[in-house]
């Protein structure tokens, strides 16, 4: 009989989509959906303009680690934070998705395993399980707002077959910011026990109180850290699918040029989209930012009064956790969608335990995701407070 392969099997099912198949069976509801990050943001209009004027004789391959356009228009914005970065340091790939996939696949062999503070990005699972690898989990904390451990604590995580650190910085799903002293000393830390670094830096631009360092800003650790960012967020093109794989270490660079070989090129299309995206104007990113901030800290003040509920508030991205009074948050979020309407309207929140190496450890959690109007955001606020009501009632 025909099997499936370990790693199939292995493959966790994302705590951000699972309920999809369930909102879509309702009928005659309004479903407020803080489950996934896609912003309702109007995408900026000269992304739209670069994909409306795209036309070629031909729709052909474009080059594996992408066009000379986007890599030297990424070369300039990266710069930024990495003065002298080249386009050879910089591959185009189909969504920060694959940048993170082929990093794994070319720093990891079958066995290995990856430090990953937590709660951490539900996909990190499965992109280590396609690289044969497995996350290991630093335990971070809300009562702490999520900081990274002292190195003592780190040093009694690495194990035989460690061989990153990957981290989201702002934090998906925690909304924590790491400044610089502390991003230094991890770093520099995993330079010590001969480990990568692989930043998450997709919600760089979408900080609200003090700005993120970033690792291509520290100097001497250039060897050793890999960085991957998107379109997806910053600039609310999430289907353009299209992100960026940074790293000035030439070997690894042209392992990942062999991985584009093998799946081509991306889409030149998504690439037009990228030029445009790189080149807007910093009162972009003031105005992205001030939005997010409103949508957060509301979000975050209504989610707060609620009785019972604990969470932190964010300092970057646009998600929070929140510890809910509830003893399963999943099967009080799957309840929400199937059962409770208030006023016809229901609340699809993603369940924390995904978020979790151990289940167990989020099993009071959720994350919620703030890409709606701030009014939307308060109104679904109260729904999910009517719904705790309702749920300890029954």
């Amino acid at each position: 009989m025909s099997t499936l392969s370990h790693r199939a099997l292995a493959l966790q099912e994302s705590a951000i989509r699972k309920l999809d198949a369930t909102v879509v069976a309702q009928q005659g509801v309004h479903f407020h959906r803080l489950n996934i990050g896609q912003p309702d943001v109007p995408t900026p209009a000269p992304l739209l303009d670069a994909l409306a004027s795209f036309r070629p004789t031909v729709l052909g391959y474009g080059p594996s680690s992408g066009t000379a356009a986007c890599r030297e228009a990424a070369a300039g914005y990266f710069s930024r934070w990495s003065p002298g970065l080249r386009p050879a340091d910089i591959a185009i790939t189909q969504g920060g998705s694959e940048a993170l996939s082929f990093a794994l696949a070319v720093i990891c062999d079958s066995g290995d395993d990856v430090l990953v503070p937590e709660p951490y990005y539900t996909n990190y699972n499965g992109f280590a399980t396609l690289a044969g690898a497995s996350v290991r989990p630093i335990p971070t904390t809300l009562k702490n707002g999520f900081a990274l451990p002292p190195d003592d604590e780190l040093d009694a995580l690495v194990g035989p077959r460690t061989r990153a650190l990957l981290f989201s910085n702002p934090g998906n799903p925690t909304g924590a910011v790491y400044g610089r002293e502390d991003l230094a000393r991890v770093v520099a830390w995993a330079r010590r026990r001969g480990l990568w670094v692989i930043a998450d830096e997709v919600y760089r631009q979408i900080w609200f109180d003090s700005a993120p360092t970033s690792v291509m800003e520290l100097d001497g650790e250039q060897d050793h850290v890999i960085v991957v960012d998107s379109l997806s967020k910053t600039w609310s093109a999430c289907g353009v699918r299209l992100g960026f794989l940074i790293s000035q270490h030439a070997d690894f660079m042209e392992r990942v040029e062999r991985l584009g070989q093998a799946r081509l090129g991306p889409q030149p299309l998504a690439q037009a989209a990228a030029v445009a995206a790189l080149h807007m104007p910093e009162s972009y990113y003031v105005e992205v930012r001030g939005l997010y901030r409103r949508r957060v800290h509301g979000l975050y003040d209504a989610v707060a009064a609620i009785p019972g509920v604990r969470t932190h508030r964010p300092e970057g991205a646009f998600y929070l956790m929140a510890e809910l009074p509830v003893d399963d948050a999943d099967a009080f979020a799957r309840w929400l969608v199937t059962d409770h309407r208030d006023q016809g309207e229901s609340v699809v929140v993603a369940p924390g335990e995904g978020f979790y190496a151990n289940p167990s450890a989020g099993k009071r959690e959720v994350r919620l995701a703030a890409v709606l109007d701030e009014a939307y955001l308060v109104r679904a606020a109260a729904v999910l407070a009517s719904g705790l009501k309702a749920y300890a009632a029954r």
